[in-house]
């Protein structure tokens, strides 16, 4: 069964063969462990979201159209998946808001010296991950978070649409979460 069209194995599947849909799975494991990887950045996290994908492709398989390519579909139904799993896992500890407002020294003269020395501390490693973004993503986070401009600001303020402001804000967000996640799991 090896030899056969990934369409052929759906054939089967649909008509009671499991063990072609072990197929499937093997061929294609790989890909999909890597999108989830490369989408949640936790290697278990990613185990359990390739997983529900092909859960989630099994059971979308009679509505697959067997004039198309197979792979093309699955892998857009995974990706879905994926994505569906990341909106609900629970949020991170620590809002990013309140790590802005770490970097902006909100506080910092309250509390004992111990307490405004890692404050200035975290401000400090705070705007180190800042540098180690580029530009694309550092300006519109510094904007947002720091200056409390509106999406149409930044956008206005960097000729760029606001689609795109968007986009660069989820994303600077995240890389800014993996400089920070020692800081916000504190």
């Amino acid at each position: 069964m090896q030899h056969l069209s990934d369409e052929e194995l759906v054939g089967l599947v649909l008509d009671g063969n499991s063990e072609a849909f072990e197929i499937i799975v093997g061929r294609y494991q790989n890909q999909i462990f890597s999108l989830a990887y490369r989408l949640g950045g936790d290697y278990d996290e990613a185990k359990d979201m390739a997983q529900e994908a092909f859960i989630r492709v099994y059971r979308e398989l009679p509505r697959f159209d067997r004039e198309r390519r197979f792979f093309p579909w699955m892998y857009r139904v995974a990706h879905n998946t994926c994505i569906n799993l990341l909106r609900r896992r629970p949020k991170e500890t620590a809002p990013l808001e309140s790590v802005f407002d770490m970097a902006a020294g909100d506080n910092c003269e309250s509390g004992s010296p111990s307490a405004r020395y890692e404050q200035l501390e975290q401000s400090e490693t705070i705007h180190q991950a800042l540098q180690a973004l580029s530009d694309n993503y550092r300006l519109p986070l510094v904007l947002k978070y720091l200056e409390g401009m509106s999406y149409q600001e930044i956008s206005s303020q960097l000729d760029l649409p606001i689609s795109t402001i968007e986009t660069r804000l989820f994303r600077g967000r995240a890389l800014l979460r993996k400089h920070l996640s020692h800081i916000m799991n504190k």
